[in-house]
């Protein structure tokens, strides 16, 4: 199946063999995309870095009111996870809205055996950073628990550690033991989490912590603290910066296993100073302490978390529950997580659909969708293509995708995103073009046809359009995709029989998903 087009020959077939009345116009590919994907070039947002296509959809639906029914649940697995199914939104909507937020938050109530049992069965070596990047995407793709690897990956991206500077091959898993520490405390008190990344042999060689000595205090880690993980630019002075240094020495990387460290107290040094306005002997516990508890760190952490959730620059008013969710709590981040997912921002209309998919959003959105089965071997470079290798985010500042979404976009990587869709709706026939390759099986259309009783091209449009898009295809898009659909083609492979007796080629029935899939709209979470 080619990219861009597939042609079409008059075919002398009767209707009755699968061809309407107006497919004799000859849709091709090419003339489907003009309304479909393509039109990412029209309205200038793959040239603006996906700026324009923000626009374009801020302009057409508007950013008044809330969203609400079905529409809804979509939403909240979309931002509070990766996407959904038909049979799984359909199961967080027999719990209302308020109960799918719950089974979200309160992830230990749901079983991850099923999860961890496909994991281990890939047999992968986490010494080798494609095949722990491979371990994390997949467990993404299967999990029962998406809010809980969402948040795993937030704090991935503002507690930044990358793989090429852990100390080489044999330090590779280190990222692994951050990556499992970030997911056990995803929702703990930012007290905890601070604590626990500071002692993390991965951010210690990140951020050169375990070079700093009483003698020579390393600055690099005091100074990310506070300028990306705490209080941010104009909350501190350079000698906070010193000072902080001094107090957070003392840690080792340990001699006996290469993926733990320890605190030598001897190695600290235990002279006065003054860190922040807070005088006497100050250790890592009192620097973690005094951040958490800045006035500042709040506003901060919640601005991050907003943000990446929800939608960019955030007001003061829309941070105001979460700032206070996290002060009466005592800074448990499940607390402020909880705040956000049930403030009217967050199921408003300015909320929808407000940002573009990051690199992994989109790849694990759509294995998470469709139910794709295989081993994600190629996702590690389908997600690095798009602009996004996770376990190297490009600096200590984290993706800037992350802050402003539309930088995920450009030429490059739109057409990594087509051609991944593309290659992925394929399955192994995609294998030829080393897409992705080992990837998984192709999608069984007749089955999809069968279990839904899918009647004709109208129903099979309509029913991927309510759970890719929450129902929202425009009349005129779905026009040409039903279109291109009953299109009559010569093609002789394989073909998908609808309920009404009549039979479309696959080739068409898999490039109508594949330009539904790629349509503006889908790119937006």
């Amino acid at each position: 199946m080619d990219l861009y087009e597939q042609p079409t020959q008059p075919d002398r077939r009767s209707e009755s063999q699968g061809a309407s009345p107006s497919s004799t116009r000859g849709m091709s590919r090419r003339k489907a995309l003009g309304l479909g994907a393509a039109s990412l070039v029209g309205i200038g947002a793959v040239g603006a870095g996906g700026v324009a296509l923000e626009r374009w959809w801020q302009e057409r639906h508007g950013q008044q009111g809330a969203i609400g029914g079905d529409i809804k649940i979509g939403h909240l697995l979309r931002k509070a996870g990766f996407g959904a199914s038909a049979s799984e939104i359909q199961s967080y909507a027999g719990l209302g809205f308020e109960g799918a937020i719950d089974r979200l938050l309160n992830y230990q109530q749901v079983s991850e055996e099923a999860t961890e049992r496909r994991l281990s069965q890939l047999q992968l070596d986490m010494s080798k950073p494609a095949e722990m990047q491979q371990w994390w995407l997949m467990r993404m793709a299967w999990t029962q628990r998406p809010l809980l690897e969402k948040m795993t990956l937030f704090w991935h991206g503002v507690l930044v550690s990358s793989y090429r500077k852990v100390g080489g091959k044999n330090g590779y898993e280190r990222m692994i033991v951050q990556n499992k520490f970030l997911r056990e405390h995803a929702f703990d008190t930012y007290d905890n989490i601070l604590l626990g990344i500071t002692a993390d042999p991965a951010m210690q060689v990140y951020l050169d912590l375990n070079k700093s000595t009483s003698q020579h205090p390393n600055e690099n880690y005091a100074r990310e603290l506070m300028e990306l993980f705490t209080l941010g630019l104009g909350n501190y002075s350079q000698q906070d910066v010193f000072n902080g240094a001094a107090a957070l020495t003392g840690w080792r990387l340990s001699k006996q296993d290469p993926l733990k460290s320890t605190y030598v107290p001897s190695a600290h040094t235990n002279l006065q100073t003054t860190f922040l306005g807070h005088t006497g002997k100050l250790d890592y516990k009192n620097i973690v302490d005094i951040l958490a508890n800045h006035p500042a760190l709040p506003w901060f952490i919640c601005r991050k978390l907003f943000t990446f959730f929800v939608y960019e620059n955030p007001s003061k008013d829309d941070l105001q529950p979460l700032v206070d969710a996290y002060n009466q709590s005592k800074h448990n981040m499940g607390a402020v997580m909880k705040a956000l997912l049930h403030s009217p921002q967050f199921s408003s209309a300015q909320a929808y659909r407000s940002r573009l998919k990051s690199p992994v959003e989109f790849t694990i959105g759509a294995y998470r969708a469709l139910e794709m089965q295989g081993t994600g071997k190629a996702l590690p470079a389908i997600t690095l293509n798009m602009g996004q290798e996770i376990f190297n985010p490009p600096n200590v500042a984290g993706w800037p995708g992350d802050k402003v979404s539309t930088a995920w976009l450009n030429s490059g990587t739109w057409m990594t995103r087509l051609n991944y869709i593309n290659a992925f709706l394929q399955g192994q026939e995609g294998a030829k073009k080393r897409v992705l390759q080992g990837q998984q099986q192709p999608l069984d259309f007749q089955h999809i046809v069968d279990s839904q009783k899918i009647s004709s091209p109208e129903q099979f449009v309509t029913y991927f359009a309510n759970f890719l898009l929450d129902g929202n295809l425009p009349a005129e898009r779905k026009t040409v995709l039903v279109d291109y659909l009953t299109t009559r083609d010569t093609s002789r492979g394989a073909s998908v029989k609808f309920g009404n007796g009549t039979s479309y080629p696959l080739n068409r029935v898999r490039g109508t998903l594949y330009l539904l899939m790629t349509l503006p709209e889908y790119q937006l979470n």
